[in-house]
Order: C-alpha cells, then structure tokens, then sequence
C-alpha cells in the first residue's frame, strides 16, 4: 500500500492517508503467453474486492492462465465509482456476441 499525506483532497474517498487503487490503471499479462488479458469479471465483498482476467487470443485456456487481482474494499476507487458494475465486457456496454443463429 502506499503512504499519502494528502489524504481525499481530489473529492475521494478518505482511506485514512493511504493512496486508492484504481485497477483500470494496472496492465496485466499473462505468464503464459505473454499478451495483456482482459479484464472478464469482478467480484464484490465485505473486506476484498476480486478482478478476474483472462487471455481472449484463442491460445491460452482460461483455467491455465487466468489472474485474479484481489484489491482492499476500502481502497478500491474503481469499485466505488459504480457499485452496481459487475464486471466483464458485456456489462460495460459492449456489443454481445454473435450467437449463431
């Protein structure tokens, strides 16, 4: 976590002097293949807040290269900005995959 004396001057939430985490901020990348994943999903709790991303280049499979992103409630800007939002692209306003048909 780290240390900020300026505490919530922006209009944010006061985390007692330590700096939010905003996860749109972070780029993750697959240990596996090496490419950036996606942010696919998101889980909400009491103390932990849980971001799941998953590689979408048809290489890697999802339970071999999946990362989850565990971030404190309290300091999860991201999350508190929206917290109906609930993860994944399709959510966010995306255009839904074809079905098929």
């Amino acid at each position: 976590m780290v240390d900020s004396s300026s505490g919530s001057d922006d209009g944010g939430v006061d985390v007692g002097g330590l700096t939010p985490i905003n996860i749109r901020n972070l780029s993750i990348r697959c240990g596996h293949c090496g490419e950036y994943q996606t942010l696919v999903g998101f889980s909400g709790g009491a103390e932990w807040n849980v971001y799941r991303y998953e590689c979408e280049n048809g290489v890697c499979e999802p339970e071999r290269s999946r990362t989850l992103v565990e971030v404190p409630s309290s300091l999860d800007e991201y999350a508190q900005r929206d917290p109906t939002w609930r993860g994944g692209r399709r959510h966010a306003g995306a255009e839904a995959e074809p079905s098929g048909d």
